[in-house]
């Protein structure tokens, strides 16, 4: 079976698996719904369980008691700031994809956040930025120049082989933590006032941060939808593209930016937590196909899932104590990159 996209050149086609999916809708219901449940079960369970009775009387009349301060101060600031990193992640792994082709890539394995990490460590050390509003500026700024230079030097390297692409990505990663490290290693006072952001978690988060970030996901998320029908022709060659009446540098640097604002906002509010970019893509195109109208969406409601399950977990992998949430995404994370490996060798 295949789908059809028009352009103003000759319609692309784009092959679509030819398992029999339910309807979109009811994707999308099951995945509101998936969510709303998971939200649930973050506020309400953790070290201590409360029941919804508990959680409705703590969020609509705060009185101040210790089961009302957890769950309207601690557990629910988590339960909204997993959700909107997972979905900022989970579409930015779709844009950077499609852009390097290669469904090994995502915002971690192509330096992004690491990239995001340093422009935060920079503008707090060296300019004094303390608001979260100019910490998601300079995550947002730093991802950007990361994409720009990987693509810049695989580009003047030979051409954008996805191969070529990962492997610089995968240098400026390294490169960009070093640097993390060295900063932070130079300034005790920087090293303690960050070390709660650098250890890629939702705990501890004020929802504060979701007020901020959430806006700056809603923008990259909406600029990645009107990028969806040339996002679809970019699935193929650039000649193809261009044949379509793509025009490339325009598309790619609007895809960029929208992926710099969905991977600095992610990582200004939780931290670097890993992975999520490169598994939520997969599941996506699983349910729903290769359209982006359809993938982007379903990539946003996956990735809140994914994130959210994923805190819920770290509480009691270790229990009493918690685990950071980044663990758990790099744990699963890896296991699908040895399977994609796998088969890509296979």
């Amino acid at each position: 079976m295949t789908v059809n996209i028009k352009f103003s050149g000759p319609p692309l086609t784009v092959p679509s698996a030819t398992r029999q999916r339910p309807p979109t809708p009811a994707i999308y219901a099951g995945l509101l719904v998936a969510l709303c449940a998971v939200m649930l079960v973050s506020i309400s369970v953790g070290y201590r369980i409360y029941g919804l009775d508990q959680v409705w009387q703590a969020l609509t009349a705060f009185d101040g008691s210790e089961t009302a301060v957890v769950i309207a101060n601690l557990r629910l600031p988590r339960a909204v700031i997993a959700p909107l990193v997972g979905a900022g992640l989970g579409v930015a792994g779709v844009l950077v994809q499609t852009l390097s082709r290669n469904r090994i890539a995502s915002p971690d394995t192509l330096g992004l956040n690491a990239g995001a990490s340093l422009g935060v460590v920079i503008a707090s050390f060296w300019f004094g930025v303390g608001s979260m509003t100019g910490l998601s500026l300079a995550a947002a700024l730093g991802a950007l120049a990361t994409s720009v230079l990987v693509f810049a030097i695989a580009s003047s390297a030979g051409g954008l082989s996805p191969i070529r692409i990962v492997l610089i990505g995968v240098t400026f990663a390294g490169l960009g933590h070093s640097l993390v490290e060295v900063v932070l290693t130079t300034n005790e006072a920087q090293l303690s006032q960050l070390l709660f952001w650098l250890s890629g978690a939702f705990v501890d988060r004020p929802l504060a941060l979701a007020q901020t970030g959430g806006p700056i996901i809603a923008i990259g998320g909406a600029l990645a939808l009107l990028l969806a029908r040339p996002l679809d022709a970019l699935q193929a060659d650039d000649a193809t593209a261009t044949g379509l009446g793509v025009p490339l540098f325009l598309v790619r640097g609007l895809s960029f930016l929208a992926v710099s604002l969905l991977t600095g906002a992610a990582v200004s509010m939780a931290g670097p937590v890993g992975f999520i970019g490169l598994v939520v893509p997969h599941a996506a195109r699983w349910l729903v196909g290769l359209r982006h109208g359809r993938l982007i969406p379903a990539a946003a409601l996956i990735g809140a899932i994914y994130a959210t399950l994923a805190d819920v977990i770290a509480r009691f992998v270790v229990y009493p104590t918690e685990a950071p949430v980044g663990a758990i995404t790099a744990v699963v994370g890896g296991v699908v990159l040895l399977v994609l490996l796998k088969r890509r060798a296979a």
